[in-house]
């Protein structure tokens, strides 16, 4: 739900760097969750690996939208 407030908030903003990132953020959650849910029903170690990189990476593109908001904001 955070991730999508977030893309919605970046689109009503127009900010194209912050659209980029909460996209690529939001996407990550969903593959996180997915790959979650393949390792409890399987117990596959790859899920397991896949989900934690996935939560990697979004957390990577929440920070990268972070920078890039509070660069527009500095004028940077």
């Amino acid at each position: 739900m955070a991730g999508g407030s977030v893309l919605v908030r970046a689109i009503v903003a127009r900010h194209r760097p912050a659209i980029a990132s909460s996209a690529a953020g939001l996407a990550a959650i969903a593959a996180a969750a997915f790959s979650g849910a393949t390792f409890v029903s399987n117990g596959q170690d790859g899920a397991s690996m896949a989900m934690a990189i996935l939560t990697g990476v979004a957390l990577l593109c929440y920070l990268a939208n972070l920078l890039a908001v509070v660069g527009a904001k500095d004028g940077a």
